[in-house]
């Protein structure tokens, strides 16, 4: 049995156990460990003795979790949660803000030059110039998936059903319009009822990560023979001339502009979408964390 104390060592077999239990297996750890297969099934042994019960089971029939492993490993999670958790309140300690931040935010927001987040990084950075930065984008399911498992500290997106877990707060807003290329015959369509008796009989490209009878009621019905799960493959679709879709207006703008689309109806059919940002419910705030909040909602 382990003592009442855990040592360096322990930590150490207890972090291999989780890597190999996330990887599903000896082999796939390997790049992770950076150690051979022996070398991590010996490690694996050791910490089955330190804790005098089996964790896995490997052989022809593959690896897998046994009960007592899988209580193990989620405690193991846990316990690396808080000592993550203990380094942040120690660096909050210290005069200067150091440590890593990982922040996730949906596609093509972030190429957006006025947008918030934008001029928050940039304020950030004077704040905290040590601070390293790990920038992810992420479809809003992923972003809330990384949320709940820490994998990120903050996520920014649209979310238009809230989760039990995550907090979500408004930060910015952005509006999308329903659009359509040079060669979609709702192009140059001005003509209020053949536009819209054309979006009736049209291909909706679908966002796969919204409802869109839900959040665009204009295309509740519509056929849909293509989806994307990103912002360019909405377009790359819109651009085949075979469908229209919903963009965010900021990202459309300089197609626009060079004739390639145009918004349906001169924007009639325009949404105001809330970004939000999220971030773990009950979870305490490092002082690096705060500093990017702040950063982030001074420009509101």
């Amino acid at each position: 049995m382990l003592p009442s104390y855990l040592s360096k060592a322990d930590l150490h077999l207890l972090y291999v156990f989780t890597v190999v239990a996330d990887a599903r297996g000896f082999s796939a750890a390997q790049v992770d460990l950076n150690v051979s297969t022996s070398t991590i099934s010996r490690q694996i042994s050791d910490i089955e003795t330190r804790l005098g019960m089996r964790l896995c089971s490997r052989g022809r029939a593959g690896f897998q979790m046994t009960e007592q492993g899988d209580l193990v490993y989620h405690a193991a999670k846990k316990l690396f949660l808080s000592l993550e958790d203990f380094e942040k309140e120690v660096t909050g300690v210290r005069e200067n803000i150091v440590g890593h931040l990982s922040v996730g935010v949906i596609d093509n927001w972030i190429s957006n030059g006025t947008s918030a987040m934008v001029r928050a990084l940039s304020k950030f950075a004077k704040a905290a110039p040590d601070v390293s930065l790990e920038l992810h984008t992420l479809a809003p399911d992923d972003l809330e998936l990384g949320v709940l498992d820490r994998r990120i500290s903050f996520g920014i997106g649209v979310f238009h059903s809230h989760k039990p877990g995550i907090d979500y707060e408004k930060i910015s807003e952005e509006f999308v319009d329903l659009y359509c290329a040079a060669a979609h015959p709702l192009f140059n369509c001005r003509d209020e009822k053949r536009i819209r008796e054309g979006i009736a009989k049209a291909s909706l490209a679908k966002r796969s990560y919204l409802n869109e009878s839900i959040v665009a009621p204009i295309t509740r019905g519509m056929k849909s023979n293509a989806e994307a799960h990103q912002i360019e493959g909405i377009v790359t679709l819109i651009l085949t001339g075979h469908h229209i879709g919903y963009l965010p207006r900021s990202f459309a703008e300089s197609m626009v502009k060079s004739r390639r689309i145009r918004a349906i109806s001169d924007g009639e059919f325009a949404l105001p979408v809330a970004i939000e940002m999220i971030n773990k419910r009950g979870h305490a705030r490092s002082l690096l964390e705060r500093t990017f909040v702040d950063c982030l909602t001074d420009l509101k």
